[in-house]
């Protein structure tokens, strides 16, 4: 009779650690799953007004939020980021595909864990650039907090659309 209620005991033991450790797992859920980059994607942030800016672009020249024309397209993005990486190519492709001029399309290379110089290859051609400190303040005053990010604004500096994809910018996802 001694052996089954401590067999008891052992099994009522390790039920109750049982549920101690699926509780913890269930708590650690949220954190194990894939990370979705943080930042302005919702329709909240359409309509918003981008604030103030005055940056130098790679070319040596001064832009301001007041010179993005009607439609301009922003692409923000930080090497090093996967989904950036990803997103390149196909950014690239459809800017050429739409045949949009370069002054209608700001690349807006953030610092990040890798070197800036094959967005800048990809992109110098196709778009103004704003790269590393000067592309921070752009990312600060569309308030973008995560990469990549892809948006049309109004001259007013308004976004008229915002997407981490071209899907939802009128652009054909090319690739």
């Amino acid at each position: 009779m001694a052996v089954l209620g401590s067999a008891v005991a052992l099994l009522g033991a390790l039920t109750v650690l049982n549920l101690v450790l699926t509780y913890g797992i269930i708590r650690k859920l949220p954190s194990l799953a894939p990370a979705r980059p943080a930042g302005p994607v919702d329709a909240g942030s359409v309509g918003t007004v981008a604030g103030d800016f005055s940056v130098h672009t790679a070319d040596g020249s001064v832009l301001t939020r007041q010179d993005l024309p009607d439609g301009a397209l922003v692409g923000f993005f930080s090497p090093g980021c996967e989904p950036c990486t990803e997103l390149l190519p196909r950014f690239s492709a459809a800017v050429r595909d739409l045949r949009i001029s370069r002054a209608e399309v700001l690349a807006v290379i953030a610092p990040g864990t890798e070197s800036p110089h094959p967005y800048a290859d990809e992109l110098g051609d196709i778009a103004r650039l704003a790269v590393g400190g000067e592309a921070a303040r752009i990312a600060e005053a569309f308030g973008i907090t995560g990469y990549p990010v892809v948006c049309r604004v109004a001259s007013d500096g308004s976004v008229t659309v915002i997407d981490r994809e071209l899907r939802a910018l009128g652009v054909r996802a090319a690739g």
